[in-house]
């Protein structure tokens, strides 16, 4: 059966390099047309619209680090299409730990004990992920993010580069927490928090909300 990565960036390369340390065959890159379809260690890169692949076999890795156009991916696509889990093998990962179909676990991560993972997520190097988390479909941890016990991370949200979670912590749908934020209270689905202690960005105009809170 065919493998290929959807993808020929960075974040495409890593999963390549991960999938060949599991001893996977991958048979080449797919990206959209007017993508460079430069070869990649020897692979070919394919320009073609997923929805036009003629490989009923084919099987994926969506390897883009945006949660949506992962989505919008896995739908072109359909439903029956086979998709790959990465799990580096550099990767420690616990008991009772389940991963959904196509998330990728990159590098050097740590995943403890009674945590649930969904489909089409991205855990990148140096992560830790503590007991009894949950983390939903298209979710994304930038590098060395460290969630504690209990946190949950809602669909699609974007945690950045070296975020930390405090324990019982909800990360709402679609949010995005800024690089080296530390979140100690829930995060509104769709909001955007940066700091530390992590607080939601406001627009000129808006309210502040630790005026509201005191009110």
């Amino acid at each position: 059966m065919t493998l290929f990565i959807y993808g020929a960036g960075g974040l495409g390369r890593e999963v390549l390099s991960a999938l060949q340390a599991c001893g996977e065959r991958v048979s080449g890159f797919m990206v959209d047309p007017g993508f460079s379809t430069a070869d990649i260690q020897g692979l070919q890169v394919r320009a073609e619209r997923l929805e036009a692949l003629s490989d009923p076999a084919a099987r994926f890795v969506l390897a883009v680090g945006d949660g949506r156009a992962r989505q919008r991916a896995a739908l072109s696509l359909g439903t029956g299409t086979e998709f790959v889990t990465v799990r580096h093998p550099a990767a420690v990962i616990g008991s009772c730990v389940s991963i959904g179909e196509g998330t990728m676990v990159i590098g050097l991560c740590s995943i403890t004990t009674d945590v649930s993972i969904g489909s089409h997520g991205l855990i990148n190097p140096g992560c830790t992920i503590a007991h009894d988390c949950v983390l939903e479909d298209f979710v994304n941890l930038g590098p060395s993010c460290a969630l504690a016990g209990r946190v949950t991370i809602q669909e699609g949200a974007n945690l950045g580069v070296g975020v930390s979670v405090a324990p019982g912590v909800v990360i709402g749908a679609w949010s995005t927490v800024g690089a080296g934020a530390v979140v100690i209270r829930d995060v509104e689905p769709g909001s955007t928090v940066v700091g530390v202690p992590a607080r939601p960005i406001r627009h000129r105009g808006d309210p502040d909300p630790a005026v509201l809170s005191s009110t």
